[in-house]
């Protein structure tokens, strides 16, 4: 299976922007409404319902949600793509890794003067070091709406039944391997431990690895790799063991649906998916979630996505500059954590009993994300124009390592020389 011909089907089959689903809004004069568009990633079901619930509040602005992008990066494309035909939309709900790349385009707008006129941003609940993810140079260019992380999704009765304790789980990762390997042997279409790389945006999962070991993506600077070091080296052998112990090739939706439907032991993907796990899982097995392993100065890139403001119209920015504080509200969050695994952005919610505080007390599950907020830091992203590209190669290595095709040294060696060409020239 080769990605890279799927994405180029992909950017002849899109050659403008999807008009999407409008939500329905109270009736009120047209002329006297503002309408914003709005693009995001999947779920379609929880933008819509947040932005029905911010219309219900603000019947002068009315919401139109673009069909989804399946991505962070195609959602990425979508915007670029839109900004050259002249119909970018308001507010994009885009991925941490590429808040710097619509920035340096200047497509998104600087929140300053909107952060400013409201006072301090803290106090309405926003945390310091999830606002710093969304600046450049400085400047903020989104508020932070869902934030995820790597975490490993345990099903508890394949663990038991290959001899595993479901009280004392892996620690390590040749532990985790292992358990892996001896789920597989339980046979019936049983598939052990699967490490998702596929599907996740801007090589996410990969970096994880990088990052849980104390190494780096990039340099200060970013303009130069820096995982060509010992822990970039030992990312590409864990793919290489997860290939020996039986991982194959499978999209992101194929390992998520094996797993709800009871047939894989260990997935690692994001905990974002933790509400629909759960949901698929009851009544037939239990599931747990732990976080990675890491090192004690291993970080790992925070997931998920920022609100930013595109419009250029002042009128409009001020429209879409209530809209997306509604959307990282404690109002929201509650029902953005109610329904998907993401971690709460908002402090607010986390914290009152009435909100969120009771529904972590009464799903640990879920408690386990919040509590990795101090060991997440920021997404890399690549710069320049060849962004997207870089994370695309990547995978295509990954992917030569994991199916046992090529040795992981050679792969690195090959990863950042070519990394380094498309990166921009100083």
């Amino acid at each position: 299976m080769h990605f890279r011909s799927s994405r180029r089907n992909f950017l002849r089959g899109a050659a403008a922007l999807t008009a999407g689903t409008v939500v329905s809004v109270p009736a009120l004069a047209q002329s006297k409404q503002i309408t914003l568009r709005v693009l995001t990633s999947t779920p379609k079901e929880l933008y819509d319902n947040l932005s029905a619930d911010f219309m219900a509040k603000r019947p002068d602005i009315r919401v139109v949600v673009d069909t989804p992008s399946p991505n962070y990066d195609d959602l990425t494309l979508r915007v670029l793509r839109a900004s050259i035909t002249g119909d970018a939309p308001d507010v994009a709900f885009q991925g941490f890794n590429r808040v710097n790349l619509l920035a340096q385009r200047g497509l998104a707008v600087p929140l300053n003067p909107l952060i400013d006129a409201d006072g301090d941003l803290t106090s309405l609940g926003y945390q310091s070091s999830l606002l710093d993810m969304t600046k450049v140079n400085d400047k903020s260019y989104g508020l932070p709406f869902a934030i995820s992380s790597p975490t490993l999704f345990y099903n508890l009765d394949l663990v038991e039944k290959a001899g595993g304790n479901p009280d004392r789980l892996p620690s390590d990762w040749l532990e985790i391997i292992e358990l892996g390997k001896k789920i597989r042997a339980l046979g019936n279409g049983v598939m052990g431990l699967h490490y998702a790389y596929i599907g996740h945006s801007g090589a996410w999962t990969w970096m994880a690895l990088i990052m849980s070991q104390g190494g780096s993506i990039l340099t200060a600077d970013q303009r130069d790799v820096a995982f060509d070091g010992p822990e970039g080296l030992w990312a590409l052998e864990m793919f290489r063991q997860f290939g020996e112990a039986g991982q194959i090739e499978m999209s992101l939706d194929q390992t998520r649906q094996a797993f709800s439907g009871g047939t894989m032991g260990i997935l690692g993907t994001a905990n974002s998916y933790l509400r629909a796990a759960e949901k698929a899982a009851a009544g037939h097995f239990k599931v747990r979630t732990v976080n990675l392993p890491m090192k004690p100065n291993g970080k790992l890139p925070a997931g998920g996505n920022a609100a930013m403001i595109l419009a250029k119209d002042p009128v409009q920015q001020k429209a879409a500059w209530d809209f997306v504080k509604f959307m990282t509200g404690p109002e929201s969050q509650t029902k953005l954590v109610n329904t998907t695994g993401y971690i709460p952005a908002n402090r607010i919610a986390v914290n009152q009993p009435e909100l969120l505080g009771k529904f972590f007390a009464d799903h640990p599950n879920a408690m386990v994300g919040v509590q990795q907020l101090p060991s997440l830091g920021p997404w890399p992203g690549f710069s320049g124009e060849n962004a997207i590209k870089i994370t695309d190669l990547i995978r295509d290595h990954i992917q030569s390592v994991v199916t046992l095709r090529r040795e992981p040294k050679a792969v690195l060696d090959d990863m950042v020389s070519e990394v380094r060409a498309l990166l921009p020239q100083a």
